[in-house]
C-alpha cells in the first residue's frame, strides 16, 4: 500500500496532464488503489484492491502493461490473495478500427484455489464504436493454458489446454464527470465447454480533479475446474495520467 501511495505522488509531481494520446503523448500511467473495511467487536473484515497500467503508443502499435493485487481477511481466516500480471500487445495494419493482439498473462489466486496459471495467447479485434464518449470493442482468439490448480480443495493438479478467448468491453462517458466502464472474458476449453473461466470488472469513474478520480470498481471471477468464484466490491482513488 505504502508502494502504491508513494508512487501516485510521485506522479502528480512530476508528470503533466493531457487529455489523450496525441503525437507528442504517446504513454499513459493508470495507478489505483482502493478497498473496503469492517470493523466489529469480533475484528476486522478488510479488502485492499491495487494495481498498476501503463501503455506506450506508437504509429501502429500499442503495448499494454498491468499488475493487480487483491489483499483480503476476516476474523477467521485469509480470504483473498491475487497477484496478476498481463502484458499485450496491439498491432494496427489494415484499418483504423482492426487489429491484431498478443497476449501474456500470469495469476495466482488464493480464493481461485489457482496455484500458478500462465496463458499465451492471440487474436483479432474490432471497434464497433470508437468516439470521445462511447467505445464498444469485441475481440476473439486462441489462449494456450498451463496451470497448476487445487481441485476439490485438497489435489494438486497440473495441466494443459487451449481456450477460446473472447472479450467485450464497453465505456460510456456520462457528462463531464462520470465514466462507466465495463469488460469481461469468456474462456472455455476447446475440449470441454464445461472448464471455463469469466470475468466480468466494471467501474464508475468520478473525476474530482484533473487526472485524480474517485473510483468505485466490481469484480466477478469463476474458475469452473476449481469450482471458485469470487466478487470484490471496492472504492477508492483512481490516478490517470497521458505523458
Amino acid at each position: 500500500m505504502k508502494f502504491f501511495f508513494a508512487l501516485l505522488v510521485f506522479a502528480i509531481i512530476t508528470i503533466p496532464l493531457n487529455a489523450q494520446f496525441t503525437d507528442s503523448t504517446t504513454k499513459y500511467l493508470n495507478i489505483n488503489s482502493g478497498g473496503s473495511i469492517n470493523k466489529t467487536k469480533d475484528g476486522s473484515n478488510y479488502l485492499l484492491n491495487n494495481g498498476v497500467q501503463f501503455s506506450v503508443k506508437k504509429q501502429r502499435t500499442t503495448l499494454n502493461s498491468s499488475a493487480t493485487w487483491i489483499y483480503g481477511a476476516n476474523p477467521e481466516k485469509l480470504t483473498n490473495n491475487d497477484f496478476s500480471l498481463s502484458s499485450n500487445v496491439n498491432l494496427y495494419r489494415h484499418f483504423a478500427e482492426f487489429y491484431y493482439w498478443g497476449l501474456l498473462h500470469y495469476t495466482t489466486s488464493y480464493s481461485l484455489n489457482i496455484k500458478n496459471q500462465g496463458q499465451v495467447g492471440i487474436g483479432v479485434a474490432y471497434n464497433f464504436l470508437n468516439k470521445k464518449d462511447i467505445w464498444l470493442n469485441v475481440s476473439n482468439g486462441f489462449i494456450g493454458e498451463l496451470s497448476r490448480i487445487i481441485e476439490n480443495d485438497t489435489s494438486i493438479v497440473n495441466y494443459q489446454t487451449i481456450r477460446n478467448s473472447l472479450r467485450v468491453q464497453f465505456m460510456l462517458k456520462l457528462g463531464e464527470r462520470f465514466t462507466f466502464k465495463t469488460g469481461g472474458f469468456f474462456q472455455p476449453s476447446l475440449k470441454y465447454i464445461s472448464d471455463h473461466i469469466l470475468t466480468n470488472d466494471t467501474e464508475l469513474i468520478y473525476q474530482l480533479w484533473k487526472g485524480l478520480q474517485l473510483n468505485t470498481r466490481f469484480m466477478y471471477n469463476k474458475i469452473s475446474r476449481t469450482e471458485k468464484e469470487n466478487l470484490v466490491f471496492t472504492y477508492g482513488l483512481k490516478y490517470a495520467i497521458y505523458f
